[in-house]
């Protein structure tokens, strides 16, 4: 392995934003070396059809070895972001004593085709490199980055021998080889803290953390707004195709990175889809249910779900109280949408949000009535429920039951924009502002002043005793990676979706 650096090792060791990674392009410092590479043309042949870089990804040879220890060749820092069986996601750095030291997240997927190791010519595989190179193609400074890939395989050696009758040892006929296991690896960063399923939970379970969390989820929508444009450009042409909370993660200084894209699908041939695909059922759009003729109109229903449940919080209500109330009333056999409880409601395991869309507008009612209360007991977060209440329609109609209803990624911005004003911290994503005003997605590298957010330490909660950090700016988590505690409670920041395999909780539904 090698690795190039223009900067000193202590610079890299810490984390930086995902917009000053992608300007820099910090990804160009690692470069795999030629130790123990494959040469078989049958692993190399859909490296090349895929159009990936080898000093980007590198086939390990076997050589021999029956296990294999992920997340080797990199060094696991802390316990693992996510795990969903076939798919882990630790946080890395590489060996020590090489330059290149900047953490990352390393998604570990153990392949399988019909439960089996696939071979390197498999469809399994080939899916996999398809979502490799699909990830090395985006720079987005709030879309997790490629860093680089790899895959390993170790082998099983079977004897096979006859012993004659009479005869005290066995002559050896054959020895057979085959795969025992297989695993492909992708290198991204940034490593986030949590997703944003935790980070909304935090505001209910910490009220110290809702002071920060609260305005930073104002935000959200403008960035992740901006994300999905980015994806649906001409120029680009991809549906994420499982937007979801989980598959949205909050890094170091308080920013919202879109991640797992092993569900995308490029469209460069054609906008439409029909038929099962895999999709994560809650969020699925109508569509995608009946599977029906979808487009890339499909994200911005499931980003209007989570849209949804951010609205909720802001509007004083658990995340899980949407789907308490849709689900209540789902089947229309005349029971009323009431008051949350406080607990947000036990989750059910068939809810999905298209199934329940003729009671949305009863929902968004009742979250315009019960905000009259949060404005009576705390006044001063009046001009923050006003900006909220006042993108409910708007959200309402990226959950349309109707695809052409909705609005295309583009026109979401200037929707969302006002929410950056409702706190003068963080304030606005001065990315987006770039991208709005230029359409350039990653903008100059360059410093920048001004108001300054806290960080979250790996619990979720806000570190009391570290500074304040700039929103978006390099150098924020020295301190922060001090103060945390050696051991860390599990959050599972990244989905943990695998490419390939099926995974629990997916349906064929796009």
């Amino acid at each position: 392995m090698s690795f190039e650096s223009n900067g000193s090792q202590s610079s890299q060791t810490q984390p930086i934003p995902l917009s000053d990674f992608l300007s820099s392009q910090d990804d160009q410092h690692f470069v795999w070396d030629d130790a123990d590479r494959e040469h078989s043309d049958a692993w190399l042949a859909p490296v090349r059809t895929a159009l990936l870089d080898p000093k980007k990804h590198k086939v390990f040879h076997h050589c021999s070895k029956e296990y294999l220890k992920p997340p080797s060749p990199f060094v696991q820092q802390g316990p693992e972001l996510g795990d969903s069986g076939s798919t882990i996601v630790y946080k890395v750095t590489p060996p020590e004593g090489h330059a290149y030291r900047r953490p990352l997240a390393l998604k570990v997927i153990v392949c399988k085709e019909k439960s089996r190791p696939p071979g390197p010519d498999s469809k399994a595989r080939s899916d996999a490199l398809k979502e490799v190179k699909t990830m090395s193609s985006l720079r987005h400074p709030h879309i997790v980055a490629y860093v680089a890939s790899f895959e390993d395989y170790c082998i099983q050696t079977r004897q096979i021998g006859r012993r004659p009758r009479g005869k005290a040892h066995a002559t050896l006929l054959s020895v057979n080889q085959r795969i025992k296991k297989h695993i492909l690896g992708i290198a991204m960063y940034p490593p986030a803290m949590c997703n944003l399923h935790t980070f909304m939970d935090e505001v209910f379970q910490s009220p110290r953390a809702a002071d920060w969390i609260i305005p930073h989820l104002h935000t959200y929508f403008g960035c992740l707004a901006q994300a999905v444009a980015y994806l649906h450009r001409r120029s680009v042409q991809i549906r994420h195709k499982d937007i979801k909370p989980d598959n949205i993660v909050i890094d170091d200084f308080g920013l919202p990175v879109l991640t797992d894209f092993g569900l995308s699908k490029h469209f460069e041939t054609g906008q439409d889809s029909v038929g099962p695909t895999p999709k994560t059922l809650k969020y699925a759009d109508p569509e995608a249910m009946h599977e029906e003729r979808r487009d890339e109109r499909s994200d911005i229903f499931s980003l209007g779900c989570v849209f949804l449940e951010m609205a909720t919080v802001l509007l004083g209500q658990p995340p899980g109280f949407a789907e308490e109330q849709l689900a209540a009333n789902r089947d229309g056999d005349g029971h009323s949408i009431s008051s949350s409880s406080g607990s947000g409601g036990t989750s059910s395991a068939d809810f999905n949000y298209s199934d329940s869309l003729h009671n949305l507008d009863a929902y968004l009612t009742t979250l315009s009535l019960l905000s009259r209360d949060i404005v009576a007991s705390d006044p001063a977060r009046e001009p923050s429920i006003r900006a909220v209440l006042a993108i409910l329609p708007h959200i309402r109609r990226m959950m349309s039951e109707t695809q052409t209803s909705r609005p295309r990624a583009h026109q979401l911005y200037p929707w969302f924009r006002h929410l950056y004003d409702v706190y003068e911290i963080p304030g606005p994503c001065p990315n987006c502002e770039e991208e709005r005003r230029s359409g350039r997605a990653i903008p100059s590298c360059r410093r920048r002043s001004g108001s300054r957010s806290p960080t979250m330490n790996r619990n979720g909660a806000v570190g009391g005793s570290q500074p304040l950090m700039r929103r978006g700016t390099a150098g924020s988590m020295a301190a922060a990676g001090a103060a945390m505690p050696a051991s860390q409670p599990h959050l599972g920041p990244y989905g943990g979706g695998a490419a390939g395999p099926q995974v629990d909780g997916r349906v064929d539904s796009d």
